[in-house]
């Protein structure tokens, strides 16, 4: 990814204003993602408007035409500057005589001036070093809210509707354009010492009882103005896709704005094969039973949180949100988790299928516990292992919650008589009865859907349904 100069951002801003004679947002996308790539090359020797950066525009216009239709005109604007370039040995000629015309004339007109003016040198009051630190702060993100500065649950309630928005007390505003709807929730909830002991403890229900944090891994542009239009259009093809697939229940892109894409009482599908517990109750395949939240980013192309990851605004939203939520549902602190950390693979047995926000995530910002430092049960009392390429996508080392884990799951063998590979295959098998027990009535839940959608429009059964 280039540094953001102002040379980058002059070229960026070039680019989008080329970019708006493609009319298909695909095509616009692709000349983008190509030309923003390109080294910017710099005409160093001459600084004039439009004639400085002729390069530039070459090398545009000729991406440019690689995505127009071959029947389309250029238009007169971009001949002009491909002719310009062509003959540019004597546009640059013509222009330098003007420079040096002009200079003659300042330095004379300069030189009568400083007859009449004196100068004050007196700088002494003058602190460069007050200004830098000025600048340095007003570039650092916000710190997490202080407990005593947050809403108590009880205080967050909705407090306006409209037509595409919903806005509560604590200031979250939720965004409803996108909206769709899905099947309706139907999990179990296990107790955990019931399930450990072989004993059949499920407890069906129907309302969201956590919440699953994502990072959309989607490509990313550099966070500035530059950028503006492109940023706004990645957001929206994401949203587009996001409600397309039922993705997840809330997404919130690099501006902040909260989206709502399937709706609370429905089952995105955002989670897949997943395990969390906490440490009184386990759910599995936590799509039916957990809202999931996503943060448009990228944690493999950066570090997860920053100006250029997950910003300050998006932070901001996600703890409002998070609060709004927790109200309505009467979620538990203890079931706010990440996808990273509850992410499984039920044929290899292992952690992480994926492995977004299995590190890094700022739960304390939020408002929330560290969920981190909590014992993760999948392995100490469900059986799940974990790989390299697991601790790797961590930072290559284990943390306090995995440690505690390995630790009880050691003792456990140990009063067991047996060994710890024997005891992750004693426990695998509750693992599996409770896998199956949710997949059932997951199908359930599905054939419920089909059918009431045939009911209602057999011609679009196959389509969520929206509002």
């Amino acid at each position: 990814m280039q540094d953001f100069t102002p040379q980058n951002h002059r070229y960026a801003k070039l680019v989008e204003r080329y970019s708006r004679y493609i009319e298909s947002p695909v095509l616009r996308l692709k000349f983008l993602n190509n030309t923003l790539k390109s080294e910017p090359v710099q005409n160093r020797w001459m600084k004039l408007p439009f004639v400085n950066d002729l390069p530039e525009r070459a090398m545009i216009i000729a991406e440019l035409s690689k995505v127009l239709p071959i029947d389309q005109p250029m238009p007169l604007r971009i001949r002009l500057a491909g002719l310009l370039y062509r003959v540019r040995t004597v546009v640059y000629a013509a222009c330098l005589a003007m420079v040096l015309l002009g200079g003659a004339s300042l330095v004379y007109a300069a030189a009568r001036i400083v007859n009449t003016l004196s100068i004050s040198t007196d700088a002494g009051d003058i602190k460069p070093e007050n200004h830098q630190a000025a600048a340095n702060s007003s570039g650092t993100a916000i710190a997490a809210v202080a407990s005593n500065g947050a809403l108590p649950l009880d205080m967050v309630w909705l407090a306006d509707r409209g037509d595409g928005y919903e806005f509560y007390s604590n200031g979250a505003r939720v965004l409803t354009e996108f909206e769709t709807g899905g099947p309706e929730r139907s999990f179990y909830r296990f107790n955990l010492e019931a399930l450990t002991a072989g004993a059949d403890s499920a407890e069906p229900l129907a309302r969201p009882v956590g919440i699953v944090y994502h990072v959309s891994e989607s490509d990313l542009l550099p966070f500035a103005g530059g950028y503006n239009k492109s940023l706004q259009n990645h957001s929206r093809a994401l949203l587009d896709y996001a409600r397309e697939h039922r993705l997840y229940n809330y997404l919130i892109d690099r501006f902040g704005r909260i989206y709502r894409i399937v709706r609370d009482e429905a089952a995105a599908s955002h989670a897949g094969n997943s395990l969390w517990s906490d440490g009184r109750s386990v759910y599995v395949n936590l799509s039916a039973s957990f809202i999931g939240v996503c943060f448009e980013g990228n944690s493999q192309e950066a570090p997860a949180v920053g100006a250029d990851g997950i910003n300050e605004a998006q932070i901001y939203a996600a703890r409002v949100l998070t609060a709004v939520l927790r109200s309505k549902y009467s979620i538990d602190d203890a079931n706010c988790v990440t996808h990273g950390l509850v992410s499984v693979n039920p044929s290899n047995k292992l952690m992480g299928y994926h492995t977004d926000w299995v590190s890094a995530f700022p739960f304390q910002a939020l408002g929330l516990s560290n969920k981190y430092e909590t014992e993760l049960c999948a392995v100490s009392r469900l059986g799940f292992g974990y790989d390299s390429a697991y601790l790797a996508a961590a930072g290559g080392a284990k943390w306090t919650g995995l440690d505690r884990a390995d630790a009880a799951l050691k003792e456990a063998a140990e009063r067991g008589g047996v060994t710890v590979e024997e005891k992750r295959r004693q426990l695998s098998r509750l693992f599996q009865w409770a896998f199956k027990k949710q997949r059932d009535i997951e199908r359930q839940g599905l054939r419920t859907e089909n059918q009431h959608s045939s009911i209602l429009s057999p011609s679009t059964s196959s389509r969520p349904l929206s509002r």
